[in-house]
């Protein structure tokens, strides 16, 4: 069991290490999940755009919590911003937009961006996911920052954040 761990860990590294270049998109049958999409990128190349092309296709960052890359809508795991769709009070609304702001900034000076899926979607359809921009979770960031909370199910933690956003 253990040899055929490692096996497989020895396995992804080679897969890693041969990709030419930092901005190629990483895939292959076998590779755990945790491995999954590597896009990289020059950061100075892209500047502070709002969709940032990349071999792997365009991330657009929709909110402070949701991106897409090519079109497929992605859910940042265990985080939660504030709502800019529906705000359900202006303070919400403004730093929504700040959050939504500073996870592109976070992107869009990045060196390298790592896509990482759990394997499993919300109730949209959203698949979940973390980002990571030189290595840091780019959630935990912004929960540091105070443009997020912890991500918590049900209609109490849905008051609670309410309650944080709105008072």
């Amino acid at each position: 069991m253990r040899s055929k761990l490692l096996l497989g860990i020895a396995g992804a590294i080679a897969i890693i290490a041969a990709v030419p270049e930092v901005g190629s998109f990483v895939q292959s049958n076998g590779v755990p999940k945790s491995v999954l999409r590597e896009i990289g990128r020059q950061a100075e190349k892209y500047g502070r755009q709002t969709t940032i092309v990349t071999s792997a296709g365009e991330i657009s960052v929709y909110d402070g919590d949701t991106i897409k890359i090519d079109g497929q809508r992605m859910r940042l795991l265990d985080i939660d911003t504030p709502e800019i769709s529906k705000p359900r009070c202006s303070y919400e609304e403004e730093v929504g937009y700040e959050a939504r702001d500073r996870l592109r900034e976070l992107i869009s000076q990045a060196g390298s961006v790592e896509i990482i899926d759990s394997g499993t979607t919300d109730k949209y359809g959203r698949n979940l996911i973390y980002v990571e921009v030189d290595g840091r979770d780019a959630g935990k960031i912004l929960v540091n920052e105070g443009l997020a909370l912890r991500y918590r199910g049900g209609s109490p933690a849905w008051n609670e954040r309410k309650r944080h956003w709105c008072g």
